[in-house]
């Protein structure tokens, strides 16, 4: 164990002696973890972090629900969750803090309808105001039967952290571009709508979108954001029906299982995934699906978040179906959150390729309120794999 290991544990025994109700007596596991660290006794884990962001829920659960699982207090399970925010907790280097931090299989740091502060935001919220994030991770803590409590590091003191409301969605602009959505539907594309944009999409990788700029409707042209800019001088003498079916066909030729191992088949896995369900319903229960939008805006193609769609299933139910691809610690919070979003009463579907169904996804999924049902299929880029 790490000098800084060895701190974070200690630090977290004070705080679980002193704020948390449980001592040493009966400690079932003491470890550190990249960011923080996590205690055991019996049925109540806590797990200290030091880099909190919205997505900090979905680790400590994932480490609770194994430790309860395994230790010997009668096979009740985890009932208590004491999640500690200490944004002032030594975590490695600043170099290394960074890099792990930037991780590309982290949500985009961007909330719903707010590109203008794109550099003050960690996946929607504002990465200073920790009790904002604790807030956040309350209210989605609430949707787990184990009892989950928030608290903060402040000086010397450590609060318990309210629920605050879900962050408002801002709408997609179907409205105010009809004429460009048609455009895209004419060229074969797959619609999402996203918070205050429009994608179009082959095989869930997008080849264009739809956003408002001081008003008006516009249309970006190419496969992601960036490629997008570019495109914009490269193809300024094309018709922009020609330019949009020229990237169409494009990605329509690349992305295929065919070419498994090719770099456009490994970007937006989970937004593949996705339009294989949309297109092929039956194989989560459903004659019908649509996409809907996500509470995270991504800031480019290698950026990954859940996709979500919605229907009913065959006895005419809500449903939401929730897409991923790869390892997401932080999958079934993410999943739960958007569900509620989106219907709560609807059951929720995890729609997972059969190699990413994992035990600790199983295990905090079993914990939820209204656990969701997991489903492994067939992926549509091929038994080729590259895991995040």
């Amino acid at each position: 164990m790490s000098d800084h290991g060895r701190l974070r544990v200690a630090k977290l025994r004070t705080i679980c002696e002193r704020s948390l109700g449980f001592g040493q007596a009966n400690v079932d596991a003491e470890s550190p973890l990249v960011d923080g660290a996590a205690r055991a006794a019996g049925a109540h884990v806590a797990v200290l972090v030091g880099r909190p962001t919205r997505r900090s829920l979905g680790p400590a659960l994932m480490w609770a629900a194994k430790e309860t699982a395994s230790s010997d207090h009668g096979g009740a399970g985890l009932s208590r969750l004491d999640l500690v925010l200490d944004p002032s907790l030594p975590v490695g280097s600043s170099a290394q803090a960074e890099r792990d931090h930037a991780d590309s299989s982290d949500y985009a740091a961007l909330p719903a309808g707010a590109a203008e502060n794109a550099d003050h935001t960690v996946f929607g919220l504002p990465p200073d105001d920790h009790r904002v994030v604790g807030g956040h991770l309350a209210r989605i803590g609430r949707l787990f039967v184990p009892d989950v409590r928030v608290w903060l590091v402040d000086g010397a003191e450590v609060v318990e952290v309210d629920a605050v409301a879900p962050p408002a969605m801002v709408p997609s602009p179907w409205d105010q571009a009809p004429d460009l959505v048609e455009l895209l539907s004419d060229a074969g594309l797959e619609l999402a709508g996203e918070p205050g944009t429009i994608l179009g999409e082959v095989a869930g990788l997008e080849v264009a979108r739809i956003t408002m700029v001081d008003g008006r409707a516009h249309l970006d042209i190419c496969v992601g954001r960036f490629d997008q800019e570019l495109s914009a001088v490269a193809q300024s003498d094309l018709p922009r029906r020609q330019a949009l079916q020229r990237a169409a066909d494009l990605v329509r030729l690349t992305r295929t299982p065919d070419n498994g191992a090719h770099p456009m088949t490994r970007l937006a896995r989970e937004r593949w995934l996705r339009a294989e369900l949309i297109a092929r319903p039956g194989l989560v229960g459903t004659s019908a699906l649509n996409a809907e939008p996500v509470l995270w805006l991504r800031d480019g193609l290698r950026s990954v978040a859940p996709a979500a769609a919605s229907g009913t299933d065959q006895q005419g139910s809500p449903l939401v179906v929730v897409c991923s691809a790869g390892v997401d610690t932080d999958l079934v919070p993410a999943a739960l959150e958007l569900a509620e979003a989106i219907d709560p009463d609807a059951r929720l579907v995890l729609a997972l390729p059969g190699a990413d169904v994992l035990v600790g996804t199983e295990r905090v999924a079993a914990l939820a309120r209204r656990p969701p049902r997991i489903v492994g299929l067939t992926p549509p880029w091929g038994s080729f794999t590259t895991r995040r």
